[in-house]
């Protein structure tokens, strides 16, 4: 009996240290975006220095405004971070021994996303100034841009599994790894594929490009400081980082890797081998992809008239549905030929 629950404790110890090495990684990330926007545009990054100090957050004494609601504005965004590591610890891509493993995990994930949004934005209302209720609208429409193409990409990837014939739950996150069948999808499911990537990094929640996906910018609520406003920053970049994660996921050659894994007699089967290739692809797609995916996005949008450009990543979050559910269609017609 002692010996099982040894073993639970460590399972859980190891657990727990994969989900630090992911905030970790995120955290390192943002400091590499910063540090290229500091080379290539100085000017975004504050005339060339990073403008991402966790441990400088940290160190500095708690400040609130005159008005906050003390308790609130402190406590909730502990809770906030709470809500966001368990998310992590359904993610079976952060740790092997995940806590939900349902079959609807994907709604679950959304729904604790949610939850945790919600903290924050109560923090944010808990400072009592009219800056900091400026930032809070902003953080809900970030997330109501970034809501729509995710879920509409969830169900989309859904319906396509059943139409091919999937035995298990289609709202299952370990069955949205898409790789092998996108080789045999039509050009008509990689561009519904990639059009979801594509709206769905470029909305991963941002203010702006000179602030990273960092929730509070330098200069804003200079009142609201220590480390309240350090975990608010570290749980924006983790949220942004576990958004590029599950997209990431489903391009990921999850098998090709355990192949290597296994054929070069790594211990663990090829997990080891996933797990670091997988995050290293992650920080890759947060650095560049997610960048880039913004600028085509903004690129698009610019010679069209202000009042209509909000409506670009509805537009391709639609043609991207129309494409993937048309694929369904051809695999329901290349069935009924057989």
């Amino acid at each position: 009996m002692s010996s099982r629950i040894f073993i639970s404790l460590f399972q859980y110890f190891n657990a727990w240290l994969l989900i630090a090495f992911v905030v970790a990684l995120a955290a390192l990330s943002e400091k590499i975006y910063f540090r290229g926007l500091a080379a290539f545009r100085p000017k975004a990054a504050g005339g060339g220095r990073p403008s991402v100090n966790f441990a400088r957050w940290f160190r500095s004494p708690v400040a609130l405004p005159g008005g906050a609601r003390v308790r609130t504005a402190l406590f909730c965004p502990v809770l906030a971070f709470a809500a966001l590591l368990t998310v992590c610890a359904c993610l079976p891509v952060c740790t092997y021994i995940p806590i939900i493993d349902n079959g609807a995990d994907v709604v679950q994930l959304a729904q604790f996303m949610l939850l945790s949004e919600v903290f924050v934005l109560v923090s944010l209302y808990a400072a009592g100034t009219e800056e900091a209720l400026e930032i809070a609208r902003a953080e809900m429409r970030n997330m109501i841009r970034f809501l729509i193409p995710f879920m509409a990409a969830c169900a989309s990837i859904a319906a396509y599994l059943i139409k091919n014939g999937l035995d298990t739950d289609p709202f299952s996150f370990n069955s949205f790894s898409l790789f092998g069948q996108m080789r045999s999808m039509s050009w008509f499911g990689v561009a519904g594929m990639l059009l979801f990537m594509l709206a769905v990094l470029s909305q991963a929640p941002q203010r702006g490009a000179s602030s990273g996906t960092l929730l509070l910018e330098e200069g804003e609520l200079p009142d609201y400081g220590g480390a309240p406003r350090g975990i608010l920053q570290i749980w924006s970049v983790v949220r942004s980082f576990i958004v590029v994660a599950v997209m990431t996921y489903i391009v990921f050659p999850s098998e090709l890797m355990g192949t290597f894994g296994e054929s070069a007699a790594i211990a663990w089967s090829g997990q080891a081998v996933n797990f670091v290739v997988f995050w290293l692809s992650v920080a890759a797609m947060r650095v560049a992809a997610v960048p880039l995916c913004r600028a085509v996005v903004a690129a698009v949008e610019r010679p069209l008239p202000a009042y209509a450009r909000g409506g670009v990543v509805y537009a391709l979050t639609a043609a991207a549905v129309l494409l993937l559910w048309y694929e369904g269609i051809v695999l329901s017609m290349e069935a009924a030929a057989f």
